[in-house]
């Protein structure tokens, strides 16, 4: 890599798209020593995980937490310096009271998964032993299943109870795959327990953002660029993108902007506007996308929520996350309170106010003196991610198009296949980041001028 970073000194590349993958892109370029511009036609970083402000408040265009797993995020944290209260590290926990809890204890891997297991409640023991069999399988088959298989059939194939199915691994597989478990991909479901779970303990903790997604990543990264004399262009939409066999170009507003390789890094559905002439793979099909809601309700009050986060076995809400709670800025008489549902559903055809009323109702079922909220607000992602499915074709970082790449969370993954994760979005980006460096240290042997 070192030969790559002096072949590569004095290049410039474009990133467009202020996304996590985006900024993970960025940020690796200029690890390999070359120069790098972001263009993100928003004005606030973030892509599809960004701030949002409403009423006086900053939110989130939809809830994320983290995974312990996610090696190449937390990476990128330490480099860009987030700081460590920016997010708080637990051991896993899932809750859906009262009918459903586990607690993965401190103890070394994989103790502290199969004890986690069987100890939950809401389980019997022949459940808890299902489980407990059932990743001892996964791991002695590496993780590995036919790669037509859905999720449902995958459990269905060895014998997981359908308490074992409502309580952990339905919530589990929703959660990283955002996608039915009739049609969601079994293998990029064991992907994520295999790091998530069969990993070692720290893989499993959960890491719940205290500041807001921009300010999470995208920010702290955009600050390191520029210390290092990196600009960042929020609100400058990218068009008229061209590329040759010595540069890609392109127009912002009025000006024409010229580097050695452009990165592109916006959704799967936003990339046509930028690159309207991009084939397809052959027999490929059009990316279907999953929604997610978050329903924001504000409540003057002192309740709070028994945990900072829990889930639903029964209803429209899967799951009841306590900002306030996990806030670094605490405001005690103001609770806000977000809900989520993930992919399709029924609540797809639900008026706002709709799925607000079902929202406040459900809560209550946990806090019945809760008073009514000051005011709501629901962000629908239509398409948050794309559909995990096993037939699912996904673009390769590399195109047809010379000095041209793609990240993106819905890219192919150069290690193992992730669904559409904040992991996922920042392992394609580095690894975009790493082709186009490759390729112009390809082209140019000695240090390039300046464009």
């Amino acid at each position: 890599m070192k030969q790559a970073k002096a072949a590569c000194a004095g290049a410039n590349i474009a990133v467009i798209g202020g996304g996590y993958s985006g900024m993970a892109a960025a940020v690796r370029v200029v690890e390999l020593g070359a120069n790098v511009t972001v263009f993100e036609a928003a004005p606030v970083l973030g892509g599809r995980a960004r701030r949002i402000e409403y009423q006086g408040h900053t939110l989130d265009n939809g809830q994320h937490i983290l995974s312990g797993a996610y090696r190449e995020l937390l990476r990128l944290f330490n480099v860009v310096d987030v700081p460590s209260r920016a997010y708080e590290r637990v051991p896993l926990a899932l809750a859906m009271p009262p009918h459903f809890s586990l607690r993965a204890p401190l103890l070394p891997a994989p103790l502290h998964m199969a004890m986690a297991l069987l100890t939950a409640k809401g389980l019997s023991w022949s459940d808890r032993i299902l489980a407990v069999r059932f990743m001892a399988k996964m791991k002695k088959a590496a993780f590995q299943c036919a790669g037509n298989l859905t999720v449902a059939r995958l459990l269905q194939d060895h014998h997981q109870s359908a308490t074992l199915t409502k309580f952990l691994w339905q919530p589990l597989s929703i959660s990283a795959l955002n996608t039915p478990l009739a049609t969601a991909s079994a293998q990029v479901f064991l992907n994520v327990l295999r790091d998530a779970l069969a990993g070692e303990r720290e893989a499993s903790d959960l890491l719940l953002p205290k500041v807001d997604l921009t300010a999470l990543f995208p920010e702290p990264a955009a600050r390191w660029l520029a210390a290092r004399g990196c600009n960042t262009h929020t609100g400058s939409r990218v068009t008229n993108l061209q590329t040759n066999e010595r540069e890609a170009s392109f127009m912002v507003k009025d000006r024409l902007w010229s580097f050695d390789a452009a990165i592109v890094a916006v959704g799967p559905h936003q990339r046509g506007d930028v690159i309207p002439y991009l084939d397809a793979p052959p027999g490929s099909t059009a990316l279907q996308y999953e929604p997610i809601v978050t329903i924001y309700l504000c409540f003057t009050t002192d309740i709070e929520l028994p945990m900072p986060m829990f889930g639903q076995a029964e209803g429209c809400v899967q799951w009841f996350f306590d900002r306030r709670a996990l806030s670094l800025h605490r405001t005690e008489k103001t609770m806000i309170v977000a809900g989520v549902i993930s992919a399709s559903g029924a609540h797809d055809k639900m008026s706002h106010e709709e799925l607000a009323a079902v929202a406040v109702a459900e809560l209550r079922n946990h806090l019945p003196d809760l008073p009514d909220p000051d005011w709501h607000k629901v962000v629908t992602e239509k398409f948050a991610t794309f559909a995990c499915t096993p037939d699912t074709v996904r673009l390769p970082t590399h195109t047809h198009l010379p000095n041209l790449f793609l990240a993106g969370d819905d890219i192919q993954n150069p290690e193992r296949a992730y669904p559409a994760t904040l992991e996922g979005a920042v392992r394609n980006g580095v690894s975009a980041a790493e082709q186009a460096v490759a390729s112009i240290s390809k082209r140019h042997r000695s240090p390039l001028r300046l464009a």
